[in-house]
């Protein structure tokens, strides 16, 4: 299984930023969404960064309460990780698993498709066992 297909049942929405957006509008943003994660977005359009629980909790550790009166560009991750819609679900769990984040950017060519979670993934994956365990029992039924 790939991407793609992940891609393929979620969607490819995407919530994103402009790297001036204060931090107290990309919490905003985070909760009232029900997110994880904002793509920093550039002015052409191309993944700048991203800022994750993570980030909003690494800038309040440093700059206390001061810290939502920051920019994204300042709290963002800028080194950002991204996958190929035709990599693989397990290479892509590996890549999460090495780099220890939850989110990453599906892109081709420079074009961003999407964003897929470790809760995406999850989700996959467990969706994929049942369908397996189903037809697993209807060939011993029918055996």
């Amino acid at each position: 299984m790939f991407v793609s297909d992940i891609l393929s049942q979620k969607g490819g929405t995407v919530f994103t930023v402009a790297p001036g957006t204060s931090v107290a509008q990309v919490s905003q943003e985070l909760g009232l969404r029900r997110i994880g994660s904002v793509l920093v977005l550039d002015g052409e359009g191309a993944v700048a960064g991203i800022v994750s629980e993570r980030d909003l909790v690494r800038a309040l550790a440093s700059h206390g309460a001061r810290a939502l009166e920051l920019e994204a560009r300042q709290v963002m991750t800028r080194d950002v990780v991204t996958c190929d819609p035709d990599e693989s679900i397990d290479q892509v769990m590996e890549t999460m698993t090495r780099g220890r984040f939850r989110h990453l950017p599906v892109v081709r060519r420079g074009e961003l498709l999407g964003l897929v979670s470790i809760g995406d993934i999850v989700k996959f994956r467990l969706e994929e066992t049942r369908h397996e365990t189903e037809a697993l029992r209807a060939y011993i039924v029918a055996g």
